[in-house]
């Protein structure tokens, strides 16, 4: 649905000798390590239920749940409107779930045609090779750090995790309304739920997850969200319009 691959193109990550950049490894290096003693419990749950599912699994499945919820909603005077009330949503609910599939399909387009623009190095190479970077302000406790799990073998910049969930979340986001409680589950983890008060507060926790698990830098996630959130808005604005 977007024109082009490179129309919300990321001005790309941080140069190597910039403060920014310095801010972004030390928290990865801290944060992300295997064996950081700085990661909560619940931030390790967080970086391993993230990496669980696919983006679009887990974002259809929590409008699906949502979309169930809101059909089963009373009415003003307490009654609930049930089988007729989800019979006239369907072509609603069929947009809806267009909408948000077309966003992630096009925000995952964008990421990696500027992920190999920038072809930009993982954690998992620039923490162990910090001698590389020639920027003093960044050091690393020695050779063998390690992520907390195995990095994705495709570079850094932006996050694809952020881009699609960001593109996700600003569709949901503009159905339901941003303070919206929903829960998370996946199946590749029975029994963990991640439950919040807000779509921002999730989208929070998907870009911490990269970062704790020591896959990515602060910048591609924060700059993977935006392009995401701005393919959504062209999307809505675009695609599958009313004929009327």
């Amino acid at each position: 649905m977007i024109s082009a691959a490179s129309q919300f193109h990321p001005a790309g990550p941080p140069g190597l000798k910039s403060a920014r950049y310095t801010a972004d490894f030390n928290e990865t290096m801290t944060m992300g390590s295997a064996s950081s003693l700085n990661r909560t419990s619940d931030q390790t749950v967080a970086s391993w239920f993230w990496a669980a599912g696919t983006a679009s699994y887990i974002w259809n499945t929590v409008a699906l749940s949502l979309i169930d919820h809101r059909s089963g909603e009373a009415d003003e005077d307490g009654n609930h409107e049930g089988r007729s009330r989800r019979h006239s949503s369907t072509l609603e609910n069929t947009r809806l779930l267009a909408l948000l599939n077309l966003a992630m399909a096009d925000a995952a387009i964008g990421c990696w045609e500027a992920k190999y623009t920038y072809v930009f190095w993982r954690p998992v190479t620039a923490i162990p090779l910090v001698a590389m970077d020639e920027n003093p302000a960044t050091t690393a406790p020695d050779e063998t750090w390690a992520p907390l799990f195995a990095t994705p073998a495709h570079p850094e910049y932006p996050s694809g995790h952020s881009c699609i969930s960001g593109a996700a979340g600003a569709v949901l986001a503009g159905q339901f309304g941003d303070h919206t409680h929903f829960t998370v589950e996946t199946d590749l983890m029975p029994g963990v739920v991640r439950s919040f008060r807000s779509f921002s507060a999730a989208l929070e926790e998907v870009k911490n997850a990269r970062i704790f698990a020591g896959i990515h830098f602060r910048s591609a996630t924060d700059d993977g969200q935006a392009l995401g959130a701005s393919v959504a808005e062209w999307v809505i604005d675009h695609a599958v319009k009313p004929v009327n």
